[in-house]
């Protein structure tokens, strides 16, 4: 199947506490997840196979720039 997203199954584990779930439904690549045991924020970052990552923030460097304009 083409696309970002896909209606299926999948056994995800949790970065952090390393417990395994079931992700159930449609599976989008950048798709918030969060473990049910310890509340872990994950995003999908591969459908073929389903790989979990961190969410990384993505701070720019706003609070330097503001500093300078001071």
């Amino acid at each position: 199947m083409q696309g970002n997203s896909s209606i299926r199954e999948a056994i995800v584990e949790c970065l952090d506490c390393g417990v395994k779930f079931t992700l159930k439904g449609r599976i989008e690549l950048g798709q918030e997840i969060t473990c049910p045991e310890c509340g872990t924020w994950m995003e999908v970052v591969s459908l073929e196979p389903v790989q979990v990552d961190w969410i990384y923030d993505e701070f720019e460097d706003e609070e330097e720039d503001d500093e300078e304009d001071w």
